[in-house]
């Protein structure tokens, strides 16, 4: 069976005592190599349910060596004033870019920020369209030349590409066509009775020989969320080559049951270290955890499985 295989020391990040900021929650990581480490974003919650992101980084993917004692990004418009959440991290032309949900009385829009050493971050404003929008992730590499990103109108997931990354911050025009026409662009939409609610992208797709790999939440009737994952041609992203029929992940220990939001594994980060794929999740928006899986295996029993 096609499964991710916990970290039997999870969770690798909870709140800790002292830390206002990040009181209520310390979750949904994104997560990148460089540099000898693996380096996360965590999304911190305080009691107040306002959202920042703290900065921590590993070098084996499990021993936590450093962790901010501050937020390393905070609400500073109007458009996040209620929080910026769930981030993933892309590397880009030597800088690292960070693409997250900007929660305000608006709702929940698309936001981008960057950084070269996680400490200090430039804000490059929203993203998409002018309505509520979640888990948006840029590609690593071009598609056909092109910028790509995948993010989550309603219940499902769609693809947009630009020319260049400032066109991602300044193209409302493009965006108000876009929404007219969004089904043309659906990558993934809710197939099976665990995910028949909604899905929603995890993190930034991983370029391999046999697609582009994604992980992806599936959410059902009964507000479970669990982890699907997909392959994704090279050139066409719309065109599926493989999706898992099962979860490979579920709410089963008693801090992914127990929390702020019950019964939710929610993947956000990916890296491949060693040989082996860790997938960083959050449980019941509360703790961070992680997964290590051979990274050949996982990806021979996909291609098996739909």
């Amino acid at each position: 069976m096609l499964e991710l295989t916990r970290f039997n020391g999870n969770p690798i990040l909870s709140p800790r005592e002292g830390q206002a900021w990040e009181a209520d929650g310390v979750f949904n990581p994104g997560a990148v190599m460089a540099k000898g480490a693996i380096h996360l974003l965590y999304r911190a919650v305080d009691a107040n349910r306002v959202s920042r992101m703290g900065y921590a980084r590993t070098t084996n993917g499990t021993d936590i060596t450093f962790r901010s004692s501050s937020p390393v990004l905070e609400p500073s418009a109007e458009w996040e004033e209620f929080g910026c959440e769930d981030p993933r991290i892309t590397p880009i032309d030597g800088s690292f870019f960070v693409t997250y949900t900007a929660f305000s009385r608006r709702g929940t829009r698309l936001a981008l920020a960057s950084t070269k050493d996680f400490m200090s971050f430039e804000k490059h404003g929203l993203v998409g369209p002018d309505l509520d929008d979640k888990d948006f992730v840029l590609f690593p590499e071009s598609v056909n030349g092109k910028f790509a990103m995948l993010h989550r109108l309603d219940s499902k997931i769609q693809i947009a590409y630009f020319d260049s990354l400032d066109a991602l911050t300044d193209s409302q025009e493009f965006w108000s066509k876009y929404v007219t026409h969004v089904n043309s662009f659906e990558v993934l939409s809710p197939k099976y009775h665990w995910e028949e609610w909604k899905v929603g992208m995890g993190p930034p797709p991983i370029k391999t020989d046999r697609g582009w790999l994604v992980f992806y939440h599936g959410v059902n009737a009964q507000r479970i969320y669990r982890v699907g994952a997909a392959l994704l041609d090279l050139d066409d992203p719309t065109k599926t080559l493989a999706r898992t029929t099962e979860p490979i992940l579920e709410p089963e220990m008693d801090f992914e049951k127990r929390g702020i939001v019950p019964n939710v594994v929610f993947p956000s980060g990916a890296v491949i270290l060693d040989g082996d794929l860790l997938v960083y999740y959050g449980g019941a928006d509360r703790i961070t955890c992680v997964t290590k899986t051979p990274i050949d295996n996982f990806l021979d029993e996909l291609e098996k499985a739909s």
